[in-house]
């Protein structure tokens, strides 16, 4: 009888014993419960990593709605800054390219000799550094019509972006015509193609674009959209390159059609 009872003891003793040590069955610091700090269900990267090329991830050109590249687009972006400011008669134009430096497209600019742009390398970029030396009689533009920080700053990112002549179509979203503003898409189009030879104390044909009412006068006289369209009849707008894009163009005319707001 005795011997019974101890046998029940040691047998108590034993099931507490493996009671206790249950929470080492898959290691000493596997915690019970589901609290696992690296459970496989919780390894997703959640993190908003963000844009680290410095333009953010959102279009703010006016030339979409929807999520696309962000990378700088050079038929929107670029190309348009360096036409309205750097190609006009007897610069970088077609005809009398200065230093024989043309401008005026993806192929002229790329095609240079002398190291214009090199890809990913702004700073070993002979463009970009035109257009932030401290020398005033080096600088390009030569002041005043120095390029502003912010023209400058999307050059420089699509010189560090590898310099692409990406095609502005594959972004989704299309063209925004129906959210179309003065301030919000007009004002920006002029400053990009336009304000380069029609802004400061003697803009050309005394027409200066970065005023609201001149681009009033000239949108209500049919000037404006006549010579963005390169229509017949009106002297091409900007006189060197291609015309301005189809959606600037579009854009334009809608914010004509719907009162100049």
């Amino acid at each position: 009888m005795h011997g019974r009872h101890v046998f029940t003891a040691m047998g108590i003793a034993i099931l507490l014993f493996l009671s206790s040590c249950a929470d080492y069955v898959d290691g000493p610091f596997h915690p019970r419960g589901g609290e696992d700090d690296h459970d496989s269900t919780s390894q997703t990267d959640t993190t908003d990593h963000g844009d680290t090329t410095g333009g953010g991830g959102a279009d703010t050109t006016g030339g979409g709605t929807g999520p696309h590249d962000t990378t700088v687009c050079f038929t929107r972006d670029v190309l348009p800054i360096l036409i309205s400011n750097c190609t006009m008669a007897e610069c970088h134009d077609v005809d009398r390219p200065k230093e024989g430096v043309n401008l005026t497209s993806y192929e002229s600019i790329m095609g240079n000799r002398d190291g214009l742009v090199r890809p990913g390398n702004p700073s070993r970029s002979k463009l970009y550094e035109s257009l932030v030396t401290d020398e005033s009689d080096e600088r390009m533009p030569p002041p005043p019509r120095s390029l502003s920080k912010a023209q400058i700053a999307v050059i420089e990112r699509w010189i560090r972006e590898g310099a692409k002549n990406r095609d502005c179509s594959a972004d989704n979203g299309g063209c925004d015509t129906r959210n179309v503003t003065y301030v919000g898409t007009i004002a920006p189009i002029m400053a990009t193609s336009c304000t380069g030879c029609h802004s400061g104390t003697r803009p050309s044909g005394g027409i200066d674009l970065t005023v609201r009412s001149v681009v009033e006068a000239q949108a209500r006289d049919g000037f404006l959209l006549g010579t963005m369209s390169h229509a017949s009849g009106y002297a091409p707008m900007p006189p060197s390159g291609p015309r301005m894009s189809d959606c600037s163009i579009e854009q334009v005319r809608a914010w004509i059609a719907t009162g100049m707001k």
